[in-house]
């Protein structure tokens, strides 16, 4: 008697596509706001999550010299958030809103934003950030294209940043731009032995040593 060989239809099957919203597709608001916490630096580009990269190698993680200057720029904004009483200092990853639909957000370095524009914000809350921090820096990494910059510095000006502090691994440089809703212009350009002095907060002095110190 001859015997037959039946397929399991449901092992033969190839596995369903993940759908996964900013990767697969692009993201809605509303899934942004239901996305599980990502410790990862990413913008939000029409939708799509654009990872930062860092390096030759073009790796996700940032490394580590460009994590201690961030932690000490944090620092120095804190210390300035402890005296002045005037804002937050905030590390990323932290959202910037810049449009809800398709949803576009920035994430700078780190950030400070006043009192005023947190409006009595929960600190719990995921929602990104509206309106936007008046400061905020950027860590410049040697993948980072002068196109992918000036179009996240466009977008900085856009809702409502008053300053970014662009600081320079490769020449230990910080250039304060101004931003307004017509464009960002260049301040002042510090370095080693000089101190940063912020324009929107009078008070806020950051020696450019205490930034690149070994």
């Amino acid at each position: 008697m001859a015997t037959t060989t039946e397929t399991n239809p449901v092992m033969s099957e190839e596995p369903p596509p993940q759908d996964i919203p900013g990767i697969t597709r692009p993201m809605t608001y509303e899934e942004y706001l239901a996305s599980p916490e990502e410790m990862a630096r990413y913008d939000i580009i029409d939708g799509w999550k654009v990872y930062r990269l860092y390096g030759d190698k073009q790796v996700t993680n940032p490394t580590i010299r460009h994590q201690r200057i961030q932690s000490r720029v944090a620092r120095a904004l804190e210390r300035y958030e402890e005296i002045s009483k005037a804002g937050l200092a905030v590390l990323s990853p932290c959202d910037v809103l810049v449009i809800h639909h398709p949803i576009r957000t920035r994430q700078p370095d780190v950030l400070f934003i006043s009192h005023a524009r947190l409006s009595g914000r929960s600190l719990d809350d995921p929602a990104p950030l509206s309106p936007a921090p008046e400061l905020v820096v950027e860590i410049l990494s040697p993948s980072d294209t002068r196109r992918v910059q000036q179009e996240k510095i466009a977008d900085y000006c856009a809702v409502g940043v008053l300053e970014c502090w662009l600081i320079s691994i490769a020449d230990a440089t910080v250039e304060v731009l101004r931003l307004s809703p017509e464009g960002a212009e260049t301040l002042s350009v510090y370095k080693i032995g000089q101190t940063v002095a912020s324009v929107t907060f009078s008070e806020l002095n950051v020696p450019v040593d205490d930034i690149f110190a070994e």
